[in-house]
């Protein structure tokens, strides 16, 4: 291990909670408070919950926290959470943490700040285990469920033992079950360096390079972005064209991974957004970077009729102009790059000096809204609707312009990309929401314009 893949983050910092896991398996294993201990090393474990009913038990809660600091019946764990000890201590590193003990499940206030803390938690861990192949934490992932078979040649110089090829990153990682999980894409991306435990190997990646357990050597160009060791520098080689592919590359692949609460869509990726908006230099939230705003705002169902609306407390509400809005795989609409001319119909809230990100902030965006008109309407229009609107009409719809592609592109002139609003009903003052986006024809718009609010 080289000095520049030391294990520590620059920033050394520790997880509020950690498991001290101990030299052996005579040692105590106990919840520990970071507050209270010098820096050192610590591994985390990326992991599939699993069914939740069958192992509430297995989480720290208010109720057991104190007990947790005395003692954890090493067997009381689930076999996964076994493992990750077993491997702790056999890297000779004192303290592990994982999610559903180290954050205390059902304390609400608890879970806000801790997973906020993401980047930081991954990012500064000196490895990750990733428990790749194991649907549940109940299964383990030291153990191999696809055993490998060998032939012994006898040649002249002595025995050659012949074995099936298995190195498969793709397949045993890329398409894994843990992989599947939204939470794991930004655990993955932000560590410094994972052992993925697969039901036939386990690979080593890091910035560097794929290590297989066969000791064969793997390059993964593809995956070489999440595998960065001080993710996301690799994706600063990009032209700035590159850099907004790259990021709704990562949203879509995030957008059609699995979450057990549809709700924790911004939370389980926060971190990564985070860490890229810092790296790009542009303002972040919602899914939407500033510094790309009007294009990412042209996203739209990867699959026609497949999103559906989140409902969520009025406290965790996200704006309808994000994608973050609704559940299922999301795309971009294809806008051509160095051949657009932005329009100021609607006030971008990442370069305004009246706008301030915080929790308190509405989500609210002021903009100029135009009327259609309607005829021919179907001929002429590329639309794409989030989900199943009500059939009111178009004469209750709005569209806002925000670019339109240089030059004529048609004998009717250049197309304009919009998006499509319609009022939200009972609220004072109005309201509009985003259904969909569109790129049309001046022809079809009218000059009539109004000022609306978008949430």
């Amino acid at each position: 291990m080289t000095e520049t893949q030391d294990g520590r983050a620059p920033s050394g910092q520790m997880p509020t909670r950690m498991i001290a896991v101990g030299k052996d398996v005579n040692s105590t294993v106990r919840l520990v408070e970071s507050a209270l201990l010098p820096k050192d090393k610590y591994v985390a474990l990326s992991h599939r919950w699993g069914d939740l009913s069958q192992y509430v038990q297995f989480c720290t809660l208010d109720g057991n926290i104190d007990d947790f600091k005395e003692r954890i019946p090493y067997d009381y764990l689930p076999k996964s959470f076994q493992d990750a000890i077993r491997v702790t201590r056999a890297i000779g590193v004192p303290y592990l943490w994982i999610d559903s003990l180290c954050i205390i499940q059902g304390n609400t206030q608890d879970w806000k700040k801790e997973s906020s803390r993401m980047e930081d938690v991954f990012n500064s861990a000196y490895c990750v285990l990733a428990a790749t192949s194991a649907a549940s934490s109940l299964e383990g992932f030291l153990g191999r469920t696809q055993p490998r078979e060998s032939v012994t040649v006898q040649t002249s110089k002595g025995p050659i033992y012949v074995c099936r090829a298995i190195d498969d990153f793709d397949a045993h990682v890329q398409r894994g079950l843990l992989n599947s999980r939204g939470w794991v894409l930004q655990e993955r991306a932000l560590a410094r360096r994972t052992l993925h435990f697969t039901s036939t190997q386990i690979y080593w990646e890091c910035g560097e390079t794929i290590h297989c357990e066969t000791l064969a050597q793997l390059k993964n160009p593809q995956s070489q972005f999440l595998g960065d060791a001080d993710f996301p520098n690799s994706g600063l080689q990009y032209y700035k064209d590159e850099r907004i592919r790259l990021i709704q590359h990562l949203y879509e692949l995030y957008s059609g991974l699995g979450l057990s609460y549809p709700t924790d869509r911004p939370k389980a990726i926060l971190g990564l957004e985070r860490r890229l908006g810092r790296v790009f230099k542009s303002q972040a939230q919602h899914g939407i970077f500033g510094q790309f705003f009007f294009r990412m705002l042209l996203w739209r169902a990867q699959e026609r009729g497949k999103l559906t609306q989140i409902f969520r407390p009025e406290e965790r509400r996200v704006p309808s102009w994000s994608w973050m809005a609704c559940a299922g795989a999301i795309t971009y609409m294809d806008v051509p790059f160095n051949g657009m001319i932005w329009l100021d119909n609607l006030k971008n809230p990442f370069t305004s000096t009246e706008v301030e990100f915080t929790d308190e902030w509405d989500g609210h965006l002021s903009a100029r809204a135009n009327d259609f008109i309607t005829y021919s309407w179907s001929k002429t229009v590329d639309l794409v609707l989030d989900f199943e609107v009500q059939k009111e009409g178009f004469s209750n719809w709005k569209c806002v312009l925000l670019g339109k592609e240089k030059g004529d592109s048609s004998s009717s002139g250049p197309a304009y990309y919009v998006l499509l609003i319609r009022v939200v009903p009972g609220t004072v003052p109005l309201i509009w929401q985003r259904i969909g986006v569109a790129k049309v024809n001046r022809s079809l718009i009218s000059p009539n314009t109004i000022h609306v609010l978008i949430g």
